[in-house]
């Protein structure tokens, strides 16, 4: 049976049983996948990049990238931004750039797990000299979004311990929302806010935002356009991510996912 005809069957067969095929159609036809900036580049693992020619030299490139993908694929219309690394010195020409390609910047990624500064957390660090550091990039990053058009702000926090009494987890728990509910009110409407968690790593003892009840907490005590961002490689094994979806959903708290593969734990595999 060529595709044409398998097709044609598929919509009788959905038919009979009932569905709405129209409806099934027009859902499809909006679906949007929204690739990361960062992931146009050399490829490789934990342990080593590899480098390949070709590879796009700054998010100008990376942009073009993107584009093609869409091009080809046409389910691919927004990117996501990680700052700073794809810091430029004229945000406007980036977003010039970025919709001359036929795309729109979709969320903006803050970075706050490679600074030394970091070690014992950022937003949630005991030293509120630090805390307001990471703030005030999680802040920047706010105005940053504002310029380029940007629906979200994805949080993820590498923050946490890595052994017993090293930090206060109540104490930490108090910073991490006085900082959100500071980074929130900042917000303009049309950006919501998307928290990830992830149950370990780089912290091993305790994960500031370890699973999706956590998370959870943190976006109904924050506001009203805080939501969920599922990672599928950010659970344990044997997670029912399904149902995970379907509860948040059902709270209207589901606010999107990364789709990163895994066998293990986090592997970050091309899905």
């Amino acid at each position: 049976m060529d595709t044409q005809s398998a097709y044609h069957s598929l919509v009788q067969r959905l038919t009979d049983s009932g569905r709405d095929v129209a409806a099934v159609q027009c859902a499809l036809a909006g679906f949007a996948v929204e690739t990361p900036s960062w992931g146009y580049g050399d490829s490789g693992t934990r342990f080593g990049v590899f480098p390949q020619p070709g590879r796009p030299r700054d998010i100008f490139e990376r942009i073009d990238d993107a584009a093609e993908v869409h091009r080809l694929t046409g389910t691919a219309p927004a990117v996501a931004l990680h700052f700073p690394w794809d810091s430029v010195e004229n945000p406007d020409e980036l977003s010039n750039h970025v919709h001359e390609r036929g795309l729109r910047v979709g969320a903006v990624n803050p970075n706050l797990f490679q600074d030394p500064d970091y070690k014992l957390g950022s937003i949630t660090n005991p030293d509120s000299g630090i805390r307001r550091k990471a703030l005030d990039h999680l802040l920047d990053c706010v105005a940053i979004a504002t310029r380029l058009g940007a629906t979200a702000q994805s949080l993820w926090l590498a923050d946490g311990t890595n052994y017993p009494g090293q930090d206060d987890l109540t104490a930490r728990r108090e910073r991490l929302e006085a900082a959100l509910a500071e980074l929130y009110a900042a917000f303009p409407e049309a950006q919501e806010l998307l928290v990830e968690y992830k149950f370990f790593e780089p912290a091993f003892y305790a994960t500031d935002i370890a699973d999706w009840g956590s998370a959870l907490l943190l976006c109904q005590r924050t506001g009203e356009r805080a939501r969920v961002l599922v990672d599928l490689g950010h659970h344990a094994q044997g997670v029912n991510v399904e149902q995970i979806v379907a509860l948040l959903g059902r709270q209207g708290r589901l606010g999107g996912f990364h789709f990163n593969n895994r066998k293990y734990a986090d592997d970050d595999l091309i899905v």
